[in-house]
């Protein structure tokens, strides 16, 4: 990938998280519904088990405003957090939630740059929903598995798996023009109308390689993938449980220990 794309897609998530960052989880229900939130936690509880030591260390990549750094902050066994994001206004609305907690660590910074600087290593990763807005997530996730001590999880959620069907693509369209038009009102209606993903959520549409990304972990000798789900997950309820008749599905949960 030549450079300006690369920085037109660093660009382009920076402007769009600034303007959806107070709204964000109003316009996301695909990812704070019930269901994926109770799907999320069960995860991180199973996860956690699997680190047979206290005080672990997180590092939660593209944290924004704090799906799962809050949850892990909520953890005893967990010693500390440090959540990095690109968009200052996502990292803002975390603070808000984790109201000074002194687990918690912030780091405003691009992906790539917070790993060049940063030489600690961690119990634990976790990147939700970030991949797909990386230019090179081949790269990053290469970077990301260098941070991990040994017996360390890298555990990735919510991102696409790239398959595709033309029924599963007519219910992602329905489903995001209906909660949108019907679902939402006022300010955060007009926010999320005026978002644009053609460059934030570059590989959404240009191929998501989840089956390159297991064979990535496959061919490494210290990786072992220890927990792999693929899902159905939409805007509304009605969808997502349509979605589970579907066999194609469009979002995947995978978490690898380190040797």
């Amino acid at each position: 990938m030549e450079q300006e794309l690369k920085n037109k897609i660093i660009q382009a998530n920076i402007e769009l998280h600034q303007k959806e960052a107070k709204f964000y989880d109003q316009i996301h229900p695909e990812i704070f519904c019930k269901s994926e939130q109770k799907l999320i936690s069960n995860v991180l509880e199973e996860v956690l088990a699997e680190i047979k030591h206290d005080k672990i260390r997180v590092l939660d990549l593209g944290a924004g405003t704090g799906n799962i750094t809050l949850k892990l902050l909520a953890e005893e066994k967990v010693d500390s957090v440090v959540a990095v994001d690109l968009s200052k206004e996502m990292l803002d609305e975390l603070e808000k939630k984790a109201k000074a907690n002194p687990k918690l660590k912030i780091a405003n910074k691009p992906a790539d740059l917070f790993l060049a600087d940063d030489e600690e290593k961690y119990d634990l990763v976790t990147i939700s929903s970030v991949l797909h807005h990386l230019p090179d997530y081949f790269a990053t996730i290469n970077e990301l598995l260098g941070k991990l001590n040994p017996d360390g999880i890298f555990l990735i959620f919510h991102e696409p798996t790239g398959e595709k069907s033309k029924l599963l693509e007519f219910l992602e369209w329905l489903d995001i023009r209906i909660f949108v038009n019907l679902f939402l009102y006022g300010e955060v209606k007009k926010v999320a109308k005026s978002l644009d993903h053609t460059y934030s959520d570059y590989h959404v549409y240009h191929k998501f390689d989840l089956n390159g990304i297991k064979r990535f972990f496959e061919e490494k000798s210290d990786l072992e993938v220890i927990y792999f789900k693929k899902h159905n997950n939409f805007d509304l309820g009605t969808f997502r449980l349509f979605g589970k008749l579907i066999s194609k599905k469009n979002h995947f949960i995978l978490a690898v220990r380190k040797k």
